[in-house]
């Protein structure tokens, strides 16, 4: 398990011949997967530390004010793919107002050099840095160059071609391309959060779907129904559900819910903490004429499901998420 700490709280000579790496790491996809990795190997191979440096929020919303970029991946479930990597330490930068004007001399010398303690540094293609983004690689390099410090810029990494970008992310995800999602995470998404009560009509049609209210600060897939697995957090628990994300259109509805009913459940869940996983999409949302057409569709969505998970998914791969 790797130890956590805010850089704030690091006082000078803590870390010393470190093997870092930089980035926001946003999804933790397979090219940062790759980064990390390179890591984590080379502080074996030096018998030394690995260590990841990272922010606790994205970078351009505070550099650029009010282009807000929502997040594929929570701040706490970063941390707990990062450190499933086998990381010694993550080192959290509060990425506020003050910390984006450090010029890139003062984040190298102030940042790196003195709370940090690297020996060798890993930073990915196109690494900018510093205020106003002034500082790049070849600074980098030769800023650290002149201390015995070794820089790594990893090349961008390509899957069937695909540049791996949290943007592609992104990108496939509002299309609901759950399948290129998966090829660039290397995994399948998940959300997280608490169920909260919403207006209870899924259960009144006898559909009951835990709800969770998410759509404001993550990225989401493409509306409509995906099949999927809820975790419940506290307890590890896994089951199989059918996944909306939506509006509720048909009757009216204005805000985004994910709402997962789960298969074969009759447990309370309000307040508790869970990720749901998707996994493949079935269709686009719909507006019914009416609840009998609504429910009609919902039957059919089940069946499918049912027959999607006796036929194509392998349970082996629910216990490995």
């Amino acid at each position: 398990m790797a130890k956590v700490f805010y850089l704030e709280n690091i006082k000078k000579g803590l870390f010393k011949d470190t093997i870092v790496v930089i980035g926001y790491f946003d999804g933790v996809h397979v090219g940062h997967q790759k980064i990390i990795s390179l890591c984590v190997e080379r502080a074996r191979e030096l018998g030394g530390s690995s260590l990841v440096f990272t922010f606790d929020r994205p970078p351009v919303n505070i550099i650029r004010r009010g282009l807000y970029k929502k997040l594929i991946t929570s701040l706490e479930d970063k941390i707990e793919l990062i450190e499933n990597m086998g990381v010694d330490y993550i080192v959290l930068a509060r990425f506020d107002e003050e910390f984006s004007r450090l010029t890139p001399e003062s984040f190298c010398r102030e940042v790196l050099l003195e709370k940090l303690g690297p020996k060798e540094v890993f930073v990915g293609e196109g690494f900018r840095f510093g205020r106003d983004a002034e500082g790049d690689n070849v600074f980098l390099g030769n800023f650290l160059s002149s201390y015995g410090v070794v820089l790594t810029t990893v090349p961008l990494y390509r899957v069937n071609g695909i540049i791996v970008s949290s943007t592609a992310v992104r990108e496939y995800l509002s299309k609901g391309d759950i399948e290129k999602v998966k090829k660039l995470l290397g995994r399948y998404p998940r959300i997280s959060g608490r169920v909260v009560k919403a207006s209870g009509r899924g259960k009144k049609l006898g559909f009951p779907t835990a709800n969770i209210d998410v759509s404001d600060r993550f990225v989401i897939p493409r509306d409509g129904v995906y099949t999927g697995i809820v975790m419940i957090e506290d307890q590890k628990e896994r089951f199989f559900c059918v996944v909306n994300v939506g509006n509720n259109p048909t009757f009216g509805g204005t805000k985004k819910w994910v709402e997962a009913h789960v298969l074969d459940f009759d447990r309370d869940m309000y307040g508790k903490k869970i990720s749901i996983y998707f996994l493949k999409r079935i269709r686009d949302e719909i507006v019914f004429r009416d609840e009998s057409e609504l429910v009609k569709q919902i039957k059919t969505d089940l069946s499918t499901a049912r027959k999607y998970f006796s036929d194509e998914f392998s349970e082996e791969y629910m216990h490995s998420l």
